[in-house]
């Protein structure tokens, strides 16, 4: 029998067929992927009512203990990459959770303390990515600018919930973390109407949406978010100037700290000059 020698075109074609010039699968179709999450206060989990855990140094270094009323955050932009680092889209399943490419999560469940809230809560996205291996993850903890300005009384779920807005020109609530007496509400600032109350005009604003990212990820992973570490340097027991806590305002001396914690620059709301993995509140375990 006499073998034909394979030309490099036909070698190329059959590596192709059998997958070997794609180390990663990345053209094989959709695979479903799982990303969770998960809210502590120091080690505990954190929990409506009053946690076990000491919070902040700034009340005289004794710290005080969070009772905590709701704990809820719209992430977005969420993607993974390879070992190559090239970064492709999370694919957000379509749900009461999820619309677009933004999802809300909601670690109070209304009861105790967090009785303005709701019953059910979300601490998971889902989504599609091409299939392959992953290690790293990145989001965006905020509502995109393309959705910030919606009508929340006709807008889809999970962009309709009541107390995760400010108003139309304030737009939602990126995040929404209070305890008795301190509030921390993430929000875009900045954005003004027309004397008409009609034209948005966010051309000088804020954005205060904080973009992480995260090695060594894999389907095991679970993102947390540590209030105790957010608050570490703050005093959740006095109010110095300003709203309650922090609703992100440039002036407001109980951002300062926070905002450093999250990575952001108080007076731009970008990312800090070192970035905004320059955060110590978020971990992936």
């Amino acid at each position: 029998m006499e073998f034909k020698k394979l030309t490099p075109l036909m070698l190329a074609a059959l590596l192709a067929a059998c997958g070997g010039d794609d180390n990663d699968n990345k053209d094989n179709g959709p695979q479903a992927v799982t990303i969770n999450f998960a809210a502590k206060v120091g080690s505990a989990d954190l929990t409506c009512g009053e946690n076990t855990t000491m919070v902040g140094t700034a009340n005289s270094g004794n710290g005080s203990l969070p009772i905590i009323k709701d704990f809820r955050l719209y992430i977005s932009s969420v993607q993974v990459a390879g070992n190559d680092g090239e970064f492709v889209n999370v694919e957000l399943d379509q749900n009461d959770w999820q619309h677009q490419n933004v999802a809300l999560l909601d670690f109070e469940d209304g009861s105790a303390t967090c009785s303005s809230g709701t019953t059910a809560t979300h601490n998971s996205i889902s989504g599609k990515i091409p299939a392959g291996e992953y290690t790293q993850l990145r989001f965006t903890l905020g509502v995109p600018q393309e959705l910030n300005h919606l009508d929340r009384t006709t807008a889809p779920s999970p962009l309709n919930i009541d107390g995760m807005t400010w108003s139309w020109a304030g737009g939602y609530k990126h995040a929404r973390m209070d305890v008795a007496g301190w509030n921390i509400h993430l929000g875009t600032t900045g954005c003004t109407l027309d004397s008409n109350n009609e034209n948005l005009d966010c051309s000088a604003d804020r954005p205060n949406r904080p973009t992480y990212t995260f090695n060594n990820f894999s389907a095991d992973s679970v993102v947390t978010f540590d209030y105790a570490e957010l608050v570490s340097t703050s005093d959740i027991t006095s109010n110095v100037n300003g709203a309650l806590g922090c609703m992100s305002g440039e002036t407001d001396a109980e951002c300062a700290p926070l905002f450093s914690k999250m990575g952001l620059d108080i007076t731009s709301g970008e990312c800090a000059a070192d970035g905004c993995d320059s955060q110590s509140w978020i971990t992936l375990e």
